[in-house]
């Protein structure tokens, strides 16, 4: 009963409380992209599972998913950690590096003077208003999509329109589950091509924009999950053909004067959850 009445006063007073971490209406979500060491993606993974966890408890960090790509010849290593804001975000990371207990076990994972991590690129992101409220789910047996949009000039509020308005609904009309939108977050300096970078199967980021164009404000980034990726196919093909969608799609392109994503500004990367992730 107490755990009820709490969860009611915290939901009344506009937050959430998930463990000992409150949220707010919108939590701030940090997207993870790590690239190891060459050969060292299982050694990566098992620093994260069998120490990395314990710490981002102790810090409060939650850890909402983690992934590998579907592609055995792509070794990055996808986390996704959810915050209440970003004051919290920078205080928690700080307190996580700082750690003496941390710092120690990251020493001992280091293998001819290298840590397993090579790189990490860090995206922050605020869902959409239309966006459904993130389900951690065990559910596995599926396959993660993640896909980012690059929208031509002035055109991500129009892009948005048409998710809000039509494309979820077809997406699930057509067999595929919507798990959250995001837009990146205000005031972050990443640029549309780094972003594309980060989330992009291997050799496909490219895609027709200027180096410069900043990624808040341009671009969407969102879940779906599928049965797998024969799955996926197949329910693009259907939505495609879909005459609701052709409609929408020619009636949306005519108000804007033309596509609402740049030239090959589509991304699409498969993503398939690791043994310890809490969402599956």
């Amino acid at each position: 009963m107490k755990t009820i009445f709490g969860w009611l006063i915290a939901m009344a007073l506009g937050g959430l409380m998930v463990g000992n971490i409150a949220y707010g209406q919108d939590p701030l979500y940090e997207l993870r992209v790590y690239t190891p060491e060459t050969g060292r993606q299982a050694d990566l993974l098992k620093l994260m599972e069998n120490t990395g966890i314990k710490f981002l408890t102790k810090h409060k960090i939650e850890l909402v998913g983690a992934w590998v790509a579907n592609d055995p010849n792509d070794p990055r290593v996808v986390t996704l950690v959810r915050h209440p804001d970003r004051k919290t975000c920078d205080a928690a990371w700080a307190a996580f590096g700082a750690d003496p207990d941390w710092q120690s076990a990251y020493a001992a994972s280091e293998v001819d003077g290298k840590k397993p991590t090579k790189s990490v690129t860090r995206i922050f992101l605020s869902p959409n208003d239309y966006s459904p409220k993130l389900s951690v789910e065990s559910i596995g047996n599926r396959v993660f999509e993640l896909r980012t949009y690059i929208a031509t000039p002035n055109n991500l509020p129009a892009l948005n329109n048409r998710f809000r308005n039509h494309t979820m609904n077809l997406f699930k009309k057509h067999g595929m589950n919507n798990v959250i939108y995001w837009s990146v977050a205000s005031g972050e300096a990443m640029k549309a091509q780094e972003l594309l970078e980060a989330v992009s199967p291997v050799g496909q980021a490219k895609a027709e924009i200027a180096g410069d164009l900043p990624a808040t404000g341009n671009s969407l980034v969102y879940f779906l999950t599928h049965a797998s990726p024969d799955a996926q196919k197949a329910s693009f093909g259907t939505f495609r053909d879909d005459p609701q969608w052709n409609q929408v799609r020619t009636d949306s392109e005519k108000a804007a004067g033309g596509s609402l994503t740049v030239g090959a500004g589509v991304k699409s990367w498969f993503l398939k959850p690791t043994s310890f992730s809490p969402l599956k």
